[in-house]
């Protein structure tokens, strides 16, 4: 009962760009939903009712750290959104955007064009971030041909 109230508290921080303080509300909403998984058995019909639980929280946090320009935990929280979800759409678009920051460009590619194929109304905002990912792509190779150059030269 206390993680919808959690919930709550997260989003009206996050709201607020409180972020480092929503973190800290779905990470404790996260940690109760987990104290009580650990009590059912995988894939019973509990489990899977408390896993479904986790899955909003989840992404509200990846949210949270994204705002924050911590992309790693983006990775790691919707990776496992993924492991539940395949085709979730926020996850991929979260993810992509996080392996961008991460300097992952091959692997935020591959999201951005997955979230094209599972929600049209995203393609035209998935193809400029890709532009923008090849353009970074393209800067940052005359970026290290330069500096090969001088160093051989």
């Amino acid at each position: 009962s206390s993680v919808p109230q959690l919930k709550a508290e997260g989003n009206a921080l996050f709201a607020s760009k409180q972020y480092d303080d929503a973190s800290e509300k779905y990470k404790a909403a996260l940690g109760r939903l987990e104290q009580l998984m650990l009590r059912e058995k995988p894939n019973d019909e509990e489990w899977n009712e408390l896993q479904e639980l986790k899955i909003p929280l989840l992404l509200n946090l990846a949210q949270c750290r994204l705002s924050l320009d911590d992309y790693y935990p983006v990775i790691e929280h919707c990776d496992e959104v993924l492991k539940h979800q395949p085709n979730n759409v926020k996850a991929l678009f979260r993810r992509a955007k996080a392996n961008v920051g991460a300097w992952n460009p091959s692997q935020a590619k591959k999201d951005f064009q997955a979230v094209m194929e599972l929600d049209e109304s995203l393609v035209n905002t998935c193809k400029k971030e890709i532009l923008s990912v090849e353009k970074l792509e393209k800067d940052k190779n005359s970026e290290d041909k330069e500096k090969m150059t001088k160093l051989f030269s």
